[in-house]
């Protein structure tokens, strides 16, 4: 078959080729960026939003709401510190620390609070509350009075203000201002609860539980109105109704050891020692460091005569209590006393003073004071001191610097105001001996007011009958420091003296 002549080829020009090898070059790298993209993707995170402080203060308030007060405070917390503009979470937090028993981290929160806005009448009465319950009842009775002042229909402040008067004792005043709550607010929570804490600490416990209950129609959800009507119930001898009341505290707040611990007495007290057991143990577990729960424990075990269980446990519930009342230390004072005299009470010669604060808002178990001359006359104004104290340990140290010399047969002594010995006289550091006007002293705390006495001599029993009555001796000795003629402790140095004779 004839084809005709062969087509001529046309030479590849060399530019052409290197032109061909750049594209190619060029879609190369392109699809290893593109699958590189492809693969590196997956892992880098999805950016998203910053949380602000009021979403923080939404979420606070929604946990106060399920009854979950310590989430609440943790989230409170964070809103502040992101820089919350508003004192209301200061106040919302003072309000809840004081609750859960933080009573110094109440004080700070809410003495924060009215440094914000000095005019806001709520941050004044939380300033009242969170003093009361720290003890420092001239204190927050002035708190809510000033609360009243800057808004007088506002009805919490007349609630905290009988509940300030009710520890004061002052039981027409209480009443009258927990009337007035109920007048102005009859379904706030606080108002309820303060009117039943009124009624309570009257003796009038079926008129506590129905305020307690109408404080719970408002918020079903919180453990420690649960408790509040468990508590008068046993008040009123109805064993089952407290039970039934501490277990709903229980159910709303499975994180409450008080809770537990309540319905762990009451069985104990009901003479079922192996359902206490089971609740204190739960309570302990809830929280390591409240010292109650350990020592009904500990008579769990005694009732058995498991003296080695129960002895730790008591040793624990002493140790914790003892820390509880070191912390509740307000003041320091030093004085002129003379040096022949018994130191039971300050003399009226206060010549330094200085109010107990947390060192910071981390660390509020180490308390300090500053000493400044409280006295008037020639010499004093160079003087200064501090008082700084662990409180878990109770070790604490005392500084003076420019002090002038006492008269002859005189000598300074250190006063705590809040903290106590265990014979009930405010704990002192006995008198001082001073080098020129100076002093850097280390001392201890260790046993203070605040432990139950049947602690000590029940401590002091399970050393007896374990043949260790050299550990059981300064047991009953601090138990009768307490009560000189309690019959447990005499009876137990009565065994140990015949046991060594």
């Amino acid at each position: 078959m004839y084809l005709g002549p062969r087509p001529k080829r046309r030479r590849s020009s060399p530019w052409r080729v290197l032109i061909l090898l750049i594209l190619n070059g060029i879609g190369i790298y392109v699809l290893i960026q593109v699958t590189q993209e492809r693969v590196e993707t997956p892992f880098t995170p999805t950016p998203t939003p910053t949380r602000t402080a009021s979403s923080y203060v939404f979420e606070a308030e929604d946990l106060y709401w399920e009854g979950d007060l310590k989430g609440a405070i943790a989230t409170y917390e964070r809103a502040i510190e992101l820089g919350v503009s508003s004192v209301e979470p200061y106040v919302s937090l003072a309000r809840l620390l004081a609750l859960e028993g933080h009573t110094i981290e109440a004080v700070q929160r809410a003495e924060k609070a009215v440094d914000r806005a000095p005019e806001n009448a709520r941050a004044w009465a939380i300033l009242g509350m969170a003093y009361d319950w720290h003890g420092e009842v001239a204190q927050a009775i002035e708190a809510c009075q000033r609360a009243i002042e800057l808004a007088p229909d506002y009805a919490e402040a007349y609630a905290y203000l009988a509940e300030a008067y009710a520890d004061d004792g002052n039981w027409l005043k209480a009443t009258e201002n927990a009337e007035k709550a109920l007048e102005l607010d009859d379904e706030s929570v606080d108002v309820q609860r303060n009117y039943g804490y009124v009624m309570e600490v009257q003796g009038n416990y079926t008129r506590a539980v129905e305020a307690y209950r109408q404080a719970l129609a408002v918020h079903p959800r919180l453990a420690y109105l649960h408790i509040a009507v468990g508590k008068n119930y046993l008040a009123l001898n109805d064993y089952q109704a407290a039970m039934e009341s501490f277990e709903r505290a229980a159910q709303v707040d499975p994180k409450s050891a008080e809770a537990y611990y309540r319905l762990g007495r009451a069985y104990y007290d009901a003479g079922e020692p192996d359902k206490a057991q089971e609740y204190l143990k739960t309570a302990t577990e809830a929280d390591p460091t409240f010292g109650p729960a350990f020592g009904y424990l500990a008579f769990t075990y005694w009732s058995r005569r498991n003296y080695e269980d129960a002895i730790p446990r008591l040793q624990r519930a002493i140790a914790l209590e003892s820390w509880s009342a070191r912390r509740q230390a307000r003041a320091f004072a030093i004085s002129i006393e003379d040096r022949q005299g018994e130191l039971v009470s300050s003399s009226s010669e206060v010549v330094m003073e200085g109010t107990f604060t947390p060192v910071s808002f981390e660390d509020t178990d180490t308390l300090r004071a500053s000493l400044t001359p409280s006295a008037v006359g020639q010499g004093w104004q160079g003087a200064r001191g501090s008082v700084t104290m662990d409180t878990r340990t109770g070790v604490y140290t005392l500084t003076l610097t420019a002090m002038p010399a006492t008269r002859p047969g005189q000598a300074y002594v250190g006063w705590f105001d809040g903290v106590n010995t265990l014979s009930g006289n405010p704990l002192n550091t006995g008198t001082l001996d001073l080098d020129g006007g100076e002093l850097e002293a280390q001392f201890e705390a260790t046993r203070v007011a605040g432990p139950r006495i049947d602690y000590f001599y029940t401590l002091g029993l399970a050393h007896y009958f374990l043949d260790e009555c050299d550990k059981a001796y300064p047991l009953f000795e601090a138990a009768l420091q307490i009560d000189p003629n309690d019959p447990n402790a005499r009876r137990g140095v009565q065994l140990c003296n015949q046991a060594g004779s």
